[in-house]
């Protein structure tokens, strides 16, 4: 080869290496200027992660817009994934838990474990707490331990490092630089495992924050902040908490909300319901339910609609930047159709009489008075403006008060105005006396002979309580007369009678938005139900409204509206209207809703009511309750019997001739039924001269007329 080849040779070998160097050369500075901050970015930030930021939970807030269960600004403790240092949750966790402690402050711990018991040679031993047998039987569960293992199995997996690492470490230079002060302190351990457990039974991660404890005082959120630099990953949050105007007004009615179970975790996964990078809506560990009342019935509308912020870390898991993407909404606001001031006002009066029928000295006279219930409802429109139950609770201390009132007799936590089932006694006799007359077999003249004895059914002879001769429907039901609805009973027979009974809701549910009982009414089928045979008498004992008729005061309270309507059943609501937070929207307002009309004439309702008018008058059964009021009022008396003591009901409605509202008031041991006529009068006396039905709406509007 030639000097000339050569020369040709090295040429185009440097041109080669030229050019290679050349498009490193601006790659370089493709990379270096062109995308220099991008490539800077993606060094520096690493990676994003999506947190899901809390909505503010809707309110509960009467017809005017008062609050029943509102929120209000908390302060709590929670653990950021974002910020906490990898390998370093128990040092963290530790440090925070000697903080608390120090300061006198609690927190969550939901482990089926107790304290360590130290034995004579230093050896910690554990035990399952009392009446946790579903937590403990889940905990063995996730551990994947056998179901007979023990509480020291149990807590020797937890602080094992495949869970929680809580004893020393395996490596000694580690233990030496970095030492585990809890390692050796089974109490500690115990703490360390309790709040890693309820982490991971909250989901835990860099997308759910941890509670460490809500609502804390303003000593313990500043105590905690100045002592940030030490604690990495805990920060003190703002957040909102269930607050209450006055936790005793309708607490059975607003219902109570709670955190989640596991138990609520199983069904809302199977529902769909569950947290998941594809439904960021879903609930999380950390969330609380709505679990009675209106609390459970409209958690849909009050839970409103989680937010979402974008954490930005860089490749040392460092935060650089939150953003937040998408802003929470917070719930709607639940419009009640009660009236605060009325529900105050018919709970006190129920309360009240309760305590001084105990004053007296006999069953007659309700001297075992024990519980109740008071129900007001508005005629024309079906809404309940009062709904109390006695005894009752305090929805701002109801775990606090659990344990303790649960255990009691009566028990304050049923809603007896709802699932309390009560024969309604000689209430039920306008039912009778309606069906009766659209029927035919009495009419508004026809005297029935009252001997004080029915005599049809011989040798069964029940007896009325007075002895009234000759006796037409108006005055058999001023004055109560049993053997005037023995005889038109029979007459009708049980299935018209049921017929009828059915029109007016008794035994029907009312369509409210919270649970409410069925009830029942008697038939051969509830009889033989509880192993009885049905006979002719059973026909006369249910027109008196006893045997086996057993309805809720709800249903009286519907019951007595529509009879007030002239037979036009309302369906009863509790809520008039849900509007965004605020009060800026309406959303859905409720509607009266006619769902029945007893087939009876005008003129019939006009017989029935002429005689529940004179029951209020002189010579009528609750007539010492209503003698100076200045409205006419219809009402009727019931003492249905059980074989210890007298029930007392009572149900009116008022003013006769164009009414407005109805009441029904139940006492258990209350005696004869005028008992509950005074409760009726001050609920009365404040609907129609308390001011409240023209107390201006506190947010101006067309709403809540």
């Amino acid at each position: 080869m030639g000097p000339r080849e050569e020369r040709l040779r090295f040429i185009i070998t440097g041109a080669v290496v030229g050019l290679v160097m050349a498009a490193f050369l601006y790659q370089l500075v493709f990379i270096q200027i062109t995308q220099g901050e991008a490539y800077k970015r993606k060094v520096t930030q690493g990676y994003t992660r999506t947190q899901t930021v809390d909505a503010a939970r809707g309110e509960i807030v009467d017809r005017y817009g008062r609050p029943f269960a509102s929120n209000r600004v908390s302060m709590d403790i929670i653990l950021d994934q974002a910020y906490l240092p990898a390998g370093e949750e128990n040092r963290v966790i530790y440090d925070l838990i000697q903080l608390l402690e120090s300061l006198g402050q609690g927190w969550s711990d939901s482990l089926p474990i107790g304290a360590p018991e130290v034995d004579s040679y230093g050896n910690a031993h554990y035990r399952f707490l009392p009446d946790r047998e579903a937590q403990v039987a889940r905990l063995k569960e996730e551990l994947n331990l056998a179901p007979y293992a023990d509480a020291d199995n149990c807590m020797w997996n937890l602080c094992s490092a495949a869970f929680y690492d809580l004893g020393h470490s395996d490596d000694p230079e580690e233990e030496a630089e970095s030492p585990r002060p809890w390692a050796d302190d089974p109490a500690a351990q115990r703490k360390l495992a309790g709040i890693r457990y309820e982490m991971a039974q909250q989901n835990f991660g860099y997308k759910n924050n941890f509670v460490f404890v809500k609502d804390v005082s303003n000593t313990v959120a500043t105590n905690v902040q100045e002592h940030g630099y030490a604690l990495p990953g805990v920060d003190v949050i703002q957040s909102t908490v269930r607050e209450f105007s006055d936790g005793t007004l309708a607490p059975h009615i607003i219902g109570i909300t709670g955190p989640l179970y596991k138990e609520d975790m199983d069904q809302l996964k199977a529902q769909g319901l569950w947290w998941s990078e594809d439904n960021q809506q879903g609930y999380r560990g950390t969330d609380i339910i709505g679990r009675s009342g209106i609390e459970a019935a409209y958690e849909n509308v009050l839970r409103g609609s989680n937010g979402e912020r974008q954490i930005t870390l860089n490749a040392q898991h460092q935060v650089v930047d939150v953003t937040e993407t998408v802003p929470p909404t917070p719930g709607g606001t639940v419009v009640l159709t009660l009236d605060r001031d009325l529900q105050r006002v018919t709970q006190e009066a129920l309360a009240g009489q309760i305590a001084l029928l105990r004053q007296n000295t006999t069953i007659d006279t309700g001297m075992k008075a024990s519980a109740g219930a008071a129900v007001c409802v508005d005629v024309k429109t079906g809404e309940i403006l009062a709904m109390a139950t006695y005894p009752s609770y305090d929805n701002s201390t109801y775990y606090e008060d659990y344990d303790e009132l649960s255990k009691q007799k009566p028990e304050p936590y049923l809603n007896r105005a709802t699932r309390g089932i009560y024969r309604p006694g000689s209430t039920y006799k306008p039912c009778v006396a309606t069906a009766g007359l659209t029927e035919g077999v009495i009419t508004p003249e026809e005297d029935v002979m009252c001997g004080g004895v029915y005599t049809r059914l011989d040798p069964f002879n029940p007896r009325c309580m007075y002895v009234h001769s000759n006796i037409d429907v108006r005055r058999a039901l001023q004055v109560s007369c049993n053997i005037f609805f023995y005889e038109t009973g029979w007459r009708l027979g049980i299935d018209l009678q049921n017929e009828y009974a059915a029109h007016f809701g008794l035994g029907e549910y009312t369509g409210i938005e919270i649970p409410e009982a069925k009830g029942q009414r008697s038939s051969r089928a509830t009889r033989e139900a509880v192993g009885d045979t049905w006979n002719n008498g059973d026909i006369i004992q249910s027109a008196i409204g006893q045997l086996d008729h057993g309805f809720t005061p709800v249903q009286m309270a519907g019951y007595t509206a529509t009879l007030a309507s002239d037979g036009t059943r309302r369906q009863l609501h509790l809520v008039k209207a849900v509007t965004s937070y605020g009060f800026g929207e309406v959303i859905e307002e409720t509607q009266p809703k006619v769902i029945d009309q007893v087939p009876a004439s005008p003129e019939t309702f006009q017989v029935v009511r002429d005689g529940m008018v004179a029951a209020s008058g002189p010579g009528g059964t609750s007539y010492q309750s209503w003698l100076d009021f200045p409205y006419t009022v219809a009402s009727k008396t019931g003492t249905p019997e059980t074989l210890d003591y007298l029930t007392s009901n009572y149900i009116c409605y008022m003013p006769a001739e164009d009414p407005q509202i109805a009441i029904a008031v139940i006492i258990e041991d209350g005696g004869h039924g005028y008992t509950g006529a005074p409760v009726a009068r001050k609920i009365a006396d404040y609907y129609f001269f308390g001011g409240t039905n023209r107390e201006e709406i506190i947010v101006p509007g067309t709403l809540l007329p």
